[in-house]
């Protein structure tokens, strides 16, 4: 169930799909989560409101995901993810802030922290880079896409998580499955996803391209960056992990959290929260 104290607005610019923010607190440093593909702001429930008291915690739904609008064209690629980011910070009216983004959405707040590196003070990127797995990328983009029927309750759409998530905790599984659907007029239930997000390229020479684009992105990036790897994540590797921080980011730091795979905030969110808060102690 989310929180009644949450402030929930959505973001509207002309030509473009209104995008939904929820926004936990309004003082404190600006700290903005951005979710990874299929996912929506509600993964972020348990880790936003338990940061400390210094933080605004702020979460969005992208494009095409939860309660943001569909792009009539289709436009669904990190980069259009990321042109989304400056128009909800102006709406907010934040100059600067906290990025930290999982998979999909670390890639889109990668290419907004090089593009505009005057807007963000430190980068959180949570399993994610630009050498994610193709292989399983398309596993993963199949699971959504088989999940993408409906169903008769949400009990039933929460069997599904079970197999996909199967670290995931008792209480991210119960809200996954409650906040991910929406109901149709037959009574029936459907995630909340645009089904336009669920055609990736697997064309290696797109992703060989992407992945410059990202690796490019990255040694443009100024702040100073945590990197996070769930222990047992099958998408980014400890050896690409370890890339990011000692090769392409110039001042980084890499965590592992052991018990989580690639959702490291659905499988242990406190281990993770314990490492953003650790890392947004330290340094200037």
């Amino acid at each position: 169930m989310t929180d009644r104290r949450v402030r929930t607005r959505s973001i509207t610019s002309p030509g473009q799909p209104p995008i939904v923010v929820s926004e936990w607190r309004e003082r404190g440093r600006p700290l903005l989560f951005v979710h990874g593909f299929s996912h929506n702001r509600h993964v972020w429930d348990d880790l936003a409101p338990a940061l400390s008291g210094a933080h605004r915690p702020l979460a969005l739904d992208l494009r095409g995901h939860g309660d943001s609008g569909w792009s009539v064209e289709g436009r669904y690629s990190p980069t259009d993810y990321a042109s989304d980011l400056p128009r909800v910070l102006d709406a907010l009216e934040i100059e600067r802030a906290i990025l930290v983004g999982h998979s999909l959405g670390g890639n889109a707040a990668t290419l907004f922290a090089a593009q505009h590196p005057e807007r963000v003070s430190r980068l959180v990127l949570v399993d994610t880079g630009p050498s994610l797995s193709l292989d399983a990328m398309i596993h993963m983009a199949r699971d959504v896409s088989g999940a993408l029927q409906s169903y008769a309750s949400v009990a039933e759409y929460r069997d599904t998580l079970v197999s996909t998530y199967p670290l995931g905790s008792e209480a991210s599984l119960d809200r996954m499955a409650s906040t991910g659907l929406v109901r149709r007029i037959d009574g029936r239930f459907e995630p909340r996803l645009d089904p336009g997000i669920l055609s990736p390229s697997t064309d290696r020479a797109d992703w060989t391209s992407l992945e410059q684009k990202l690796w490019s992105a990255l040694r443009g990036v100024r702040c100073r960056t945590l990197v996070v790897r769930g222990g047992v994540s099958a998408m980014l590797s400890e050896k690409a992990a370890r890339e990011m921080v000692d090769a392409a980011l110039g001042d980084a730091a890499l965590a592992n959290v052991p018990n989580a795979g690639h959702a490291v905030m659905v499988d242990d969110a406190p281990a993770l929260l314990s490492a953003i808060e650790k890392f947004l102690a330290t340094g200037s």
